[in-house]
């Protein structure tokens, strides 16, 4: 079923499913590693089948987008541009710019991952059959 509209990446693509002209964010040269959840699920499975007991793992992909970029990214995918607004009671002050992991530790425990890029997570969410 995937998260609520009110999580970013999903109101993000909810507007463009819905082909919405405009969409109201915050901060938007923020960058975050987001990784699909297909990618986590590998991952967690197989730190299970490491069992790597009272160890802690960062689980990311080590690249980071920032909202422009994956505005951007949406835009390709659906075909159309649409109109970007920074609404000030979204824009945090304290908002970290970078938030971005490194993968080293655990594929060092569990192997290398082929974590799945954001252009297909985003194109697989916009497709879904219900709502995200």
């Amino acid at each position: 079923m995937g998260q609520p509209p009110w999580f970013l990446l999903p109101k993000i693509v909810d507007h463009f499913r819905r082909r919405e002209a405009v969409i109201e964010l915050g901060n938007l040269d923020v960058a975050r590693d987001f990784s699909d959840v297909r990618s986590v699920a590998e991952a967690y499975l197989r730190l299970l089948q490491c069992c790597p007991a009272g160890k802690t793992f960062n689980i990311c992909s080590g690249k980071a987008h920032s909202l422009e970029q994956v505005l951007g990214i949406m835009e390709e995918i659906a075909g159309y541009r649409i109109e970007q607004r920074v609404n000030p009671n979204f824009v945090r002050s304290n908002e970290v710019k970078l938030l971005l992991g490194s993968p080293a530790r655990l594929e060092a425990v569990i192997g290398p991952m082929e974590w799945i890029p954001l252009r297909e997570t985003l194109t697989w969410m916009l497709n879904a059959d219900t709502p995200q």
